[in-house]
């Protein structure tokens, strides 16, 4: 469970360390203006908090928890690694630039370098859907809810984790890496992290052995749809006037009948 939440707390640190310079460097070497930095750095994050939806759809309906988790901290990682390099290495780093000198007079970055850079975020947005969708599940899964000698630990788990998520947000948006940036320069920012996303990503795998794991049930999307089109091709039927001719199913299939809970 410690691994496992770990890639949440990874994903974090990331998160925070790219968000808390990321106008800076929108508006200071991609040379745009404010409102666009404001604008652009809204909608990514905007963006990285309903990929989560995507995320828990593929986990119930196709991967699992566990390999969602996996496939997407790749993912992450990857996206990490494109960002480290949009920030660092020709040709994809854009064109350095006095500051102090006019902004007509500097050298814009070319389409394929903003094209690459605002990619590699997105990418990172779209990994971040699978793990904030599944890793508090998956750490549930592993609590046996039928020995109450584990109620406790899992209390404590949940305190210790939400803790440790304030603390690495203070870090990362506050305090390191900001400082990093100024002191070291862009790559660090996008090489700490993705080196701290790697390495939860092989303990994560190798770890595998350790944790329960739980086969894809069906996505309560799928479910609440297939409600919605049976609705709507009956929507023509008239009502019966006795509820005993209306189909109900037996409580093994479900806990909540006509006639009150099964």
């Amino acid at each position: 469970m410690t691994v496992a939440s770990a890639c949440e707390v990874a994903e974090r640190v990331a998160y925070y360390a790219i968000s808390s310079t990321l106008t800076v460097y929108l508006t200071t070497v991609l040379q745009e203006t404010e409102a666009e930095a404001a604008k652009n750095y809204i909608i990514w994050a905007g963006t990285t908090f309903l990929t989560p939806i995507i995320g828990a759809f593929v986990a119930d309906a196709f991967l699992s928890r566990y390999w969602t988790i996996v496939w997407s901290m790749i993912i992450y990682f990857l996206a990490l690694v494109c960002v480290t390099v949009s920030m660092s290495f020709e040709p994809f780093k854009p064109p350095t630039c006095d500051h102090h000198l006019l902004p007509t007079m500097c050298d814009k970055p070319s389409v394929p370098q903003r094209v690459f850079f605002y990619g590699s975020l997105y990418l990172m947005a779209f990994g971040a859907g699978g793990i904030k969708a599944c890793v508090t599940a998956f750490s549930a899964d592993q609590f046996d809810d039928t020995d109450h000698g584990q109620n406790h630990e899992r209390v404590s788990f949940m305190n210790w984790w939400c803790f440790s998520l304030s603390v690495e947000r203070i870090m990362g948006s506050v305090a390191f890496f900001p400082w990093v940036q100024e002191q070291y320069g862009w790559v660090w920012v996008g090489a700490i992290p993705a080196g701290i996303v790697g390495f939860v990503t092989l303990s994560f795998i190798f770890a595998h052995p350790l944790y329960y794991h739980q086969s894809p049930s069906g996505s309560a999307f799928t479910r609440v749809l297939q409600i919605l089109v049976a609705a709507f091709e009956k929507r023509n039927l008239e009502l019966q006037p006795d509820l005993r001719e209306l189909f109900d199913l037996s409580p093994y299939y479900s806990e909540v009948s006509i006639y009150g809970v099964a």
